[in-house]
């Protein structure tokens, strides 16, 4: 199976404004962490950029939250270690964005994200809801257990396949789809209270 590639080109501004803000490059002896993180933000900064901006639906944020999220990852020595590296870093990223949502609580202010500036096309959760409606699901999602959030996020929002999705955490695309179909059940009972109501009806 070939590479999967960015839909945008690496020259665009937006990769561009990325890989200028971190300037790691700029320091004579890189060390294995660093060149690793270089080149994970070549392949995969755009994408990183418009999963942050999905999340917190802020790009600004999302600007921010992509620097901070390497320049501690730089820092620490978890990926260095990581078997995955780039399952790794889209797992922090998530963490870092609901982070973010956790401390600003429902002060959070959605931005426009057309265009370039959300660096990515719509997902297919997003053509089906409104901004205020995605923030509600947001907020569902922050409360889901850590494995369903980082699969709810990675498949609605980030468009991975669950045979992706099974690679990247040692299972089966059967099983990640039935865990995806459990974290929607519980998205579901959580922000529809009159299904919990059918739900009780029918039995």
């Amino acid at each position: 199976m070939a590479h999967e590639k960015s839909e945008i080109p690496r020259n665009s501004s937006c990769a561009l404004r990325y890989r200028e803000s971190i300037a790691l490059g700029r320091e004579p002896d890189l060390d294995e962490t660093t060149s690793l993180l270089l080149r994970l933000l070549n392949e995969h900064g755009v994408r990183l950029h418009a999963l942050l901006a999905k999340i917190t639906l802020r790009s600004d944020v999302a600007e921010e939250l992509l620097q901070d999220l390497f320049l501690k990852l730089r820092k620490a020595d978890g990926l260095a270690r990581a078997s995955r590296p780039e399952q790794y870093v889209f797992r922090s990223a998530i963490n870092i964005a609901f982070d973010w949502r956790s401390r600003k609580g429902r002060e959070v202010n959605a931005a426009p994200l057309n265009g370039e500036e959300a660096c990515s096309r719509p997902s297919s959760i997003e053509h089906v809801m409104g901004r205020e409606e995605l923030d509600r699901v947001m907020l569902a999602v922050e409360q889901l257990p850590p494995t369903e959030r980082e699969l709810v996020v990675l498949r609605f929002l980030h468009g991975s396949s669950y045979e992706k999705l099974a690679d990247q955490i040692g299972s089966t695309p059967h099983r990640v789809r039935a865990l995806c179909s459990k974290a929607v059940l519980r998205l579901r009972k959580q922000l529809d209270p009159d299904y919990i109501m059918e739900s009780s009806d029918a039995e």
